[in-house]
């Protein structure tokens, strides 16, 4: 990958939010739209993904692992220090 193309991409994303914010000032949803749509938005995730609650999470798992890690190197030290 060049710099040129992440630049590009970068330039592309900032005129879709442009565009997006725009058409949001023209015409703000409803509360209704908001919420109709924000549902079709899980729905689609949930055809794309799986069921959120049982599909991995190899992110939060990684996470879980490095908070217990730290733990146990918590609990090494403190026994240490217990000792002497």
């Amino acid at each position: 990958m060049e710099p040129g193309d992440i630049r590009q991409w970068a330039a592309h994303h900032r005129a879709a939010a442009e565009r997006e914010n725009e058409e949001l000032r023209r015409r703000p949803l409803t509360p209704a739209e908001a919420y109709t749509s924000a549902l079709a938005l899980l729905v689609f995730d949930e055809a794309l993904n799986g069921d959120p609650f049982t599909r991995p999470d190899p992110v939060g798992e990684r996470e879980d692992e490095q908070v217990r890690h730290a733990w146990a190197t918590l609990r090494a030290r403190w026994s240490q220090n217990r000792r002497t």
